[in-house]
């Protein structure tokens, strides 16, 4: 899940003048790295397991798109000829999204992360929807948060495990989806109807980004020669983004995206889910994937229905 760690610390190098800057392109590595050594500081904190590692080739590919496509909303805080933090946030109509933050953990509770923070909402205006999708189990981050208005909508729910088999889902008998690989051109106007009925607004940038990541495949999903939704699914068994208008479509979109998964080759599958998208929820318990980690969505306004909708698998997009 998108990881934002600003927690405190009483050892902080307090004579160093922070100074911020947009991020370029060959910051890229470097923002990876804090993200890194970031969490694995709050892992530690909080006597936690290490999260896995993050795929750094796509993370990394996305930060080259936030510099092309967001760069007023992509900064970093530098001290004594180093970078110590980073922040980006995207800009979709009218919603804001904070990907990330991340503060090195000796110099966090310098306000460093508040600064990163206002800068990032470049762009934004007093209607502008500001949301984060952060971890439950950080009070600070998430007060942090609170403080600009972003209140909580929604939790999010990640599970792993072996992809297993199908299973029957009572009451949700909804025929079979067939999928075919998405062309941007052709699709832009379906991908953007599917994006308007779940997050609420249309995003051409980011089917950009995914439709061209290596080892993510791509699918209209069709019924009856007719679009009921789309889906994304890495042949390393991460699953999401996935939209569907109708929630009922939601558990065949998943069956296809788990078929899609093991024809590739992967053993295992991650998902991440809305809680209010309840039947997504069902699906990944009875396929016999654990929770792994609960979050939440927080938002200065309600935006979205998230119903027929599961996250991105990997990036920092939901």
């Amino acid at each position: 899940m998108t990881l934002h760690t600003a927690g405190p610390t009483a050892d902080f190098p307090q004579d160093d003048e922070i100074t911020y800057r947009r991020a370029r392109t060959e910051d890229a590595e470097r923002t990876y790295e804090i993200v890194q050594e970031a969490q694995g500081a709050l892992d530690r904190r909080q006597g936690r397991e290490s999260h896995p590692a993050l795929p750094a080739e796509r993370i990394i590919r996305f930060r080259h798109f936030c510099v092309r496509y967001d760069g007023d909303r992509f900064w970093v805080a530098e001290a004594g000829g180093r970078m110590v933090a980073a922040a980006y946030a995207t800009l979709r109509d009218d919603a804001w999204y904070l990907d990330a933050l991340h503060v090195l953990p000796e110099y966090q509770s310098r306000k460093i992360g508040s600064e990163l923070i206002r800068r990032c909402l470049a762009g934004t205006g007093p209607s502008t929807a500001l949301t984060v999708l952060t971890a439950a189990s950080n009070p600070v981050s998430n007060g942090l948060y609170l403080r600009f208005g972003m209140l909580p909508q929604d939790s999010t729910l990640s599970f792993d495990g072996p992809i297993g088999e199908r299973t029957a889902v009572p009451g949700q008998d909804a025929p079979p989806l067939t999928g075919r690989p998405i062309d941007l051109e052709r699709d832009q106007a379906t991908l953007a109807a599917f994006d308007l009925a779940t997050v609420a607004f249309a995003r051409p940038t980011d089917h950009e980004f995914w439709t061209g990541v290596p080892g993510l495949h791509h699918r209209i999903l069709e019924r009856d020669g007719s679009a009921r939704g789309y889906a994304y699914v890495s042949s390393a068994g991460a699953i999401g983004p996935i939209a569907v208008a109708r929630p009922e479509d939601l558990v065949p979109a998943l069956d296809l995206a788990a078929d899609i998964a093991a024809e590739a080759g992967a053993q295992v599958l991650h998902i991440r889910n809305f809680g209010s998208a309840r039947a997504a929820v069902d699906w990944s318990t009875r396929r016999g994937l654990r929770l792994s980690d609960i979050g939440l969505m927080l938002s200065s306004r309600p935006v979205g229905q998230f119903g027929g909708y599961v996250t991105s698998g990997a990036d920092a997009l939901y």
